[in-house]
């Protein structure tokens, strides 16, 4: 009977060890649960974060791509400046170096335009002399 009561109690402190243990094991699980439900709802706030920062990154993507279009049709434009100058310096410095002898022609043209104004002078009172004798 004393290994009966032996094996009873034994029994019992099994039986308190294990309702224990489960109650233990309860508690573990309402805190993983817890903090599972924590990390979900966490996970889901992120989610949605990264989804905002994809769709600025996108919006930056796109403004990114419009500023380089802008900047090679700005880049095109230089070019075309740059070229056309080019030839405006080349046409000036063919002027320059020709410009004494464009002066020398005005110069010229000039004295020929006198001469000649002073030519047709002479003519009309030529002219006008042979009329008054006629």
């Amino acid at each position: 009977m004393e290994e009966s009561l032996k094996k009873l109690a034994e029994r019992a402190a099994k039986a308190v060890e294990d309702k224990n243990q489960l109650s233990e094991k309860e508690s573990m699980k309402l805190t993983i649960t817890h903090n599972l439900d924590s990390n979900v709802v966490r996970y889901k706030e992120v989610e949605s974060d990264v989804k905002q920062v994809e769709q600025k990154l996108a919006a930056f993507h796109e403004q990114v791509e419009e500023a380089e279009k802008e900047r090679q049709n700005m880049l095109a434009e230089r070019k075309g400046i740059f070229r056309s100058s080019k030839r405006m310096k080349v046409e000036l410095e063919a002027l320059e170096k020709k410009w004494v002898e464009y002066e020398a022609k005005a110069e010229a043209a000039e004295k020929e335009e006198k001469t000649v104004e002073a030519e047709w002078g002479r003519i009309k009172d030529f002219i006008s002399s042979i009329k008054g004798k006629i």
